[in-house]
């Protein structure tokens, strides 16, 4: 192909230059206009300007909250109407079915999320992986490439991006360049922009299912029925639960399904950042923690959230995830009149957990090591979930913890841990492995727990 700017600029330095002269190739000029390949018939040149007319259109008809909701009948008429108008006004002569798509595509691109819209609206998607050359979707639990769609270019993926942060009152700048957010459906939006993100905008979307129940857990066997009732009668008894695991595991899931046996008359305060959690429970209150502004006020910790909850008369407080400062707050709380109080901790098996836990309290305060782990073992479970190599998710072991413990030869402090349950791939079931279980009359006389 001919680099026409290259020639301007030689034959100004060496001669005369006639545009006529210069024969484009078939190679630039399909790039310079070339057929939509989601719209058979309409060129991009086109799709442009009727584009920029629906667009316009749009502004004037439609509110600022009827603009954000692309699904909503009355919106995708209007939208119709206009796409109708538009196609005439340009002389754009389109058939039946690539109008049709037309419309779809321009509702996504004009008040939806793009090329990542449909996927909002299939329930199997868990996970959204974006930047401006490539869409990646995950499906039960194995990550592909979404072939053919993807963003036209940088200045698209951000339109995308402000349209997606702008109800949540998150912004995003060269200054701070990232994000959390919580989208429309309780996805979890995190983003980074250059010159954090150097090659462009890229963003991740978790998505959680609005179906994960226990039901459902033990339809798709990451928990049996026996696990099922045990984990039950540990949340009725008021135990406290810490669920552990990887990225993508689905810590965020199993906690979901366990704070579902929370007796409906107990009072739940939910903390998070950003918010996650979709409780099945009629007694929910939420707090989210939020970032400091660009002039570096307005933040809002977790642990501030806890303490406010503290004073808010909770039956139980439920920690999203323990990342920072909030850990020592949540063992706090656990240790002072809030037992059965939950939260999820990124490790790898229950004995990381613990040492996860510790180095989180002894990184954010200055409490002897002793007193750390005097703390921990408020916990009375963790749970741990893992994901597959073929993406199931499952339950890996439930831990129970059996207070402190000194090695009397290194004299290192550290907690007694009791393996009550784990997964047995010979079976492919979840099995009972403990010889002992030092909170069973708990669960059997607070918990209702019956043994079968």
């Amino acid at each position: 192909m001919l680099d026409k700017a290259l020639i301007e600029k030689l034959a100004t330095k060496y001669g005369e230059y006639h545009p006529s002269d210069i024969e484009l190739t078939d190679d630039s000029q399909d790039k310079k206009d070339y057929e939509m390949s989601s719209i058979p018939g309409l060129k991009e040149s086109d799709y442009k300007k009727v584009r920029t007319f629906v667009q316009s259109e749009l502004r004037r008809l439609l509110k600022p909250e009827e603009q954000r909701d692309s699904r909503n009948r009355a919106v995708r008429s209007t939208l119709r109407t206009v796409v109708a108008r538009a196609l005439i006004a340009c002389d754009i002569p389109l058939g039946q079915d690539a109008a049709e798509k037309l419309i779809e595509e321009l509702g996504n691109d004009c008040l939806g999320y793009g090329p990542i819209e449909p996927f909002f609206y299939d329930r199997e998607v868990t996970e959204i992986i974006c930047n401006k050359d490539e869409i990646r979707v995950e499906k039960h639990g194995i990550l592909e490439l979404v072939e053919g769609v993807k963003f036209r270019d940088e200045q698209h993926i951000r339109d995308v991006l402000d349209r997606m942060l702008a109800p949540t009152g998150r912004s995003i700048s060269p200054h701070t360049p990232w994000a959390y957010a919580t989208l429309f459906d309780g996805s979890r939006l995190i983003t980074q922009i250059p010159p954090l993100s150097p090659e462009g905008t890229m963003f991740t979307i978790r998505r959680f299912r609005d179906d994960m129940t226990i039901e459902n857990l033990l339809a798709r066997k990451s928990i049996n029925q026996f696990v099922a009732d045990f984990l039950k009668a540990a949340v009725i008894a008021k135990q406290n639960i810490i669920v552990s695991g990887g990225t993508g595991s689905g810590k965020t899931t199993m906690l979901n399904c366990i704070a579902s046996f929370v007796p409906p008359k107990e009072s739940i305060i939910t903390i998070e950042n950003p918010c996650e959690l979709q409780l099945q429970h009629p007694f929910v209150r939420k707090m989210e923690a939020r970032p400091p502004t660009n002039e570096g006020k307005g933040e809002i910790t977790q642990a501030q959230c806890i303490a406010f909850a503290l004073r808010m008369r909770p039956d139980r407080i439920i920690v999203g995830e323990c990342r920072e400062e909030e850990t020592l707050a949540m063992l706090q709380a656990m240790n002072t009149g809030h037992p059965g109080s939950m939260s999820t901790i990124h490790a790898d098996s229950a004995y990381e957990c613990v040492d996860r836990l510790y180095t989180l309290v002894s990184q954010y305060s200055t409490i002897p090591n002793e007193a750390i782990y005097n703390l921990l073992k408020t916990i009375d479970f963790i749970v741990q979930v893992v994901r597959e190599r073929n993406g199931r998710r499952r339950l890996e072991h439930i831990v129970e913890v059996n207070g402190v413990t000194k090695d009397e030869k290194t004299g290192n402090t550290t907690l007694k841990l009791n393996t009550i349950i784990e997964y047995s791939k010979e079976k492919d079931d979840f099995v009972w492995v403990a010889k002992g279980f030092k909170r069973k009359q708990i669960l059997i006389e607070d918990g209702g727990w019956i043994i079968k």
